[in-house]
């Protein structure tokens, strides 16, 4: 994602905890944001895609570290919304074991060398045949958001001590995604 225009506009920024609660204001924001700027229901709808997959994810891993206090507020979750170059940029942030960092590359490196259908065909396969982890995902977040974003996931990993590291995830939703099926 080479965006080399500072065209940003800001429609939704978080710092802190996830919870059930949380999420559901987040997500009544964005309904409320997207009304008052006049984006299109068929944007809209793509948005939301994305921002329920990243936010479960973030959510998801919350658990890991709710014990390992002395991560807050430096490391704390985050989710934000920018539009800009005619389309939308999500990006989360959140500790992550560093014993998980290898095959969360992994899985997103796989998705991200994908065409259009070899994602339909990864999803129809992990749908089918996916093992289902405890937290009740086999992966198909990772490829819903790029099927509906239709560019490459971005990722970094910034060590935090020798347990933990902080994981960023991009999710840019270009215009030709926006306008397409």
């Amino acid at each position: 994602m080479n965006k080399q225009t500072l065209d940003k506009d800001s429609i939704l920024k978080y710092q802190g905890q996830l919870n059930f609660e949380i999420i559901g204001h987040l997500l009544n924001s964005l309904k409320d944001e997207t009304d008052a700027r006049d984006i299109p229901l068929s944007h809209y709808k793509k948005i939301l895609s994305v921002m329920i997959e990243i936010l479960e994810n973030v959510f998801k891993y919350n658990e890991y570290f709710e014990k390992s206090t002395y991560l807050f507020p430096t490391y704390s979750p985050f989710f934000s919304i920018e539009q800009f170059n005619g389309g939308y940029l999500l990006t989360s942030g959140n500790p992550i074991l560093n014993k998980d960092i290898d095959k969360l590359q992994k899985h997103i490196d796989h998705i991200n060398a994908l065409d259009k259908e070899g994602l339909r065909q990864l999803f129809r396969t992990t749908l089918t045949n996916g093992e289902f982890s405890s937290k009740g995902g086999a992966g198909l977040g990772f490829i819903e958001m790029a099927k509906i974003s239709g560019e490459k996931i971005e990722y970094l990993f910034t060590p935090i001590d020798e347990t933990y590291s902080f994981y960023t995830c991009k999710v840019f939703i270009s215009s030709k995604a926006l306008n397409s099926d």
